[in-house]
């Protein structure tokens, strides 16, 4: 039997059973009525439980993962030439621009990227995504502090954050290519 047509039997079944013993809990409780919720409790749990392991396998089985990596690679490496890209160009950027830049790459791409990190994590599994995700993470920070800086006119200082923004970035794009 499906592994989700069998959790979703067992979540009907077990809400069903609850309610029929949560409606017999009157004073003086009807002969069985502890016994019925209690099932239903239980099957509640095992359909939840089945549902739970029929997603991690169909995502595997389905490609979902693959796909899943290629769209996070992809994403890494449009934000990698930008971050590369800003980091080539800062001595030549005014104040305003410079802010500018990373801004958009704040607010755009790094933050369609993080919408989707709960995604990610659950298709690539803890270990593998902690791997990709610490240099995303340092880099999103770093970048966030140079620009807090140059708006602060502290432009130099903030050009200073970018090479290693870009350096923590490259261990994202070095880990998402090994997956």
């Amino acid at each position: 039997m499906n592994k989700i047509l069998l959790g979703n039997l067992l979540l009907i079944l077990g809400v069903c059973f609850s309610a029929v013993g949560a409606a017999g809990f009157a004073e003086p409780p009807e002969d069985g009525s502890y016994g019925a919720f209690g099932l239903g409790l239980v099957l509640v749990v095992a359909g939840g439980l089945t549902l739970r392991a029929a997603k991690r396998v169909s995502g595997a089985d389905l490609g979902h993962g693959v796909a899943a990596v290629g769209d996070l690679q992809q994403r890494i490496e449009k934000i990698a030439l930008c971050v590369i890209a800003i980091d080539n160009e800062k001595e030549s950027l005014p104040r305003e621009e410079f802010c500018q830049r990373i801004d958009e790459l704040l607010a755009g791409d790094y933050f369609e990227l993080g919408n989707r990190h709960e995604e990610y994590l659950q298709l690539l599994g803890f270990g593998r995504f902690t791997k990709v995700w610490d240099g995303i993470a340092v880099c999103e920070r770093l970048l966030a502090r140079a620009w807090s800086m140059a708006t602060d006119d502290h432009l130099e200082e903030a050009r200073e954050e970018l090479p290693l923004a870009r350096q923590a970035f490259e261990g994202s794009v070095q880990a998402v290519e090994a997956l």
